[in-house]
């Protein structure tokens, strides 16, 4: 199968499943601009629009009124950047996603996943990373999906999970354990790395995703890791790519 720096020669696709504008860039921003390089089908669903985020970095100000259409722009701009499609975005409010219909959460993702057929769907982990309430909801809303999308699809497709080396989940003192530090798949973004620090620099109203890139652009650091939850792997099985 294909990894990247092959050539595609029959349409493949990666859907990520996240929460909020400026997820997908911090856990796989590196990864989706390589794969779509290679000619991969790339489509984020986003569930909100992080209307409860910082109001503006340097000397941008931003009222709360104004911020989801803000962080809405960047994620456009960050997408086409990495050539991936526009987002799928699913109108809940920041932080209330876990107050949501679940079952309705659930099926939103799932008709995505029919329309889209992915090969590779990747979300958070059970602890969403930050143990942020609506990365939780968001993993599990996927991973039901994905059960359900998994038995009609007509090849065998792989759930990942966002994972996080060790070294680095104790470089940034992250509470993390399970699965999000086991990883089974480690992609290079040594030649994409620069794309992913400028899509976290483009969320200027963020100031979680600056600070990101600076930790990232002062660190020796060009890999995006994850943790293959479907179909499972041997254990210590480590993987370059998500077709091998």
């Amino acid at each position: 199968m294909t990894a990247p720096g092959d050539t595609v020669s029959s349409r493949q696709v990666i859907l990520g499943v996240f929460a909020h504008p400026d997820d997908e860039t911090s856990g796989c921003g590196g990864t989706f601009t390589k794969y779509a390089q290679q000619g991969v089908d790339i489509h984020v669903i986003t569930a909100t629009r992080g209307g409860l985020g910082t109001l503006g970095t340097g000397d941008m100000r931003l009222t709360r009124e104004e911020l989801p259409s803000v962080r809405e722009s960047e994620l456009r701009a960050v997408l086409r950047s990495y050539g991936a499609n526009p987002p799928i975005l699913f109108d809940y409010r920041d932080q209330e996603v876990k107050d949501a219909d679940q079952d309705q959460v659930i099926e939103q993702v799932l008709s995505v996943m029919l329309d889209v057929r992915p090969d590779v769907v990747i979300t958070f982990g059970p602890m969403g990373i930050s143990q942020h309430d609506d990365h939780v909801a968001m993993h599990r809303a996927a991973v039901a999906a994905f059960d359900r999308y998994r038995v009609q699809a007509v090849n065998v497709p792989r759930l990942f999970y966002i994972a996080i080396p060790k070294e680095i989940v104790q470089a940034f003192g992250i509470p993390l354990e399970g699965p999000e530090v086991e990883l089974t798949t480690i992609i290079d973004i040594s030649d994409t790395k620069a794309v992913k620090l400028q899509g976290l620099r483009t969320y200027a109203s963020q100031a979680d995703a600056q600070e990101l890139a600076d930790r990232f652009s002062q660190m020796e650091f060009s890999i995006e890791g994850f943790h293959q939850a479907h179909p499972p792997v041997s254990d210590g099985a480590i993987s370059g790519g998500f077709w091998e």
